[in-house]
């Protein structure tokens, strides 16, 4: 399968809103945008699983990720390899427990 049909196939699965939940446009920043050319470049767009945060939309425990909600716009020179890799079902840092020390209170044994 050449990479064309690969971002073909993820096009039609992958994509986000064009207006985000605040209906501000993803492309032009206006509310409520009903411009041709904001629509078309959205039809137009591909997109993958951000090869940043795997689609999580963190990349650590106070980082947010620049994506939109795990996804990013693909481009043509995107490898062939990120549209095939195997995702995680969960972020790495989920599965390693978190341990807190407190000290103990001054004068009780």
């Amino acid at each position: 399968m050449t990479t064309q049909t690969l971002a073909s196939a993820m096009a039609a699965t992958l994509r986000p809103l064009r207006l985000n939940f605040a209906q501000v446009c993803i492309w032009c920043g206006y509310r409520w945008c009903a411009s041709p050319r904001c629509v078309g470049k959205h039809e137009r767009s591909v997109w993958i699983v951000c090869i940043d945060c795997d689609g999580f939309g963190v990349l650590g425990p106070l980082d947010a990720c620049h994506c939109v909600h795990g996804l990013m716009e693909a481009t043509p020179a995107v490898d062939a390899a990120e549209l095939c890799r195997p995702l995680p079902v969960y972020r790495p840092e989920d599965d390693e427990p978190e341990f807190m020390v407190t000290p103990r209170p001054a004068g009780r044994p």
